[in-house]
């Protein structure tokens, strides 16, 4: 069973690097997030500074749809993200399945080892117990006699 064990030690490998992978995919995500964010609150300065500066205004028209297009941009790459984070996620449940019918072989394994060990010990401690009887029953024997 010193195979399962290295199997198991191989899984639990692989799910960290898959976890890993979800982490970082995370934290791309919160970063297109806080993109997106950041150019809504730029729009809504710049919106600002358009109503109050008349020469602002006129290239703000462009700047609006600059901005928009960025955004939705953004918006499409926030979603692949979040696909690919389920592909990962996937992964990693995967990989704990993986990891944990290893860990049940090994589990199963150890269980019947150790019955089998105790039916041993068992047995002789049963035998143990017959010969003291046989020889109490022959000392009792001898004694009649």
């Amino acid at each position: 069973m010193r195979g399962v064990g290295g199997l198991i030690r191989l899984w639990k490998w692989r799910l960290d690097e898959r976890r890993r992978v979800v982490v970082d995919l995370e934290i791309l995500r919160a970063g297109i997030e806080r993109q997106m964010v950041g150019l809504d609150e730029e729009l809504e300065r710049e919106r600002k500074v358009a109503t109050t500066n008349y020469a602002a205004s006129f290239g703000f028209t462009n700047y609006r749809r600059m901005n928009r297009e960025r955004h939705a941009n953004l918006e499409v790459a926030r979603e692949e993200v979040i696909d690919r984070i389920a592909a990962a996620q996937e992964e990693v449940n995967a990989a704990f399945r993986e990891q944990k019918k290893y860990e049940l072989v090994l589990e199963n394994w150890e269980r019947r080892e150790r019955q089998k060990q105790e039916k041993r010990e068992q047995d002789e401690m049963d035998e143990a117990g017959l010969q003291g009887f046989r020889r109490r029953q022959d000392q009792d024997a001898e004694r009649t006699e």
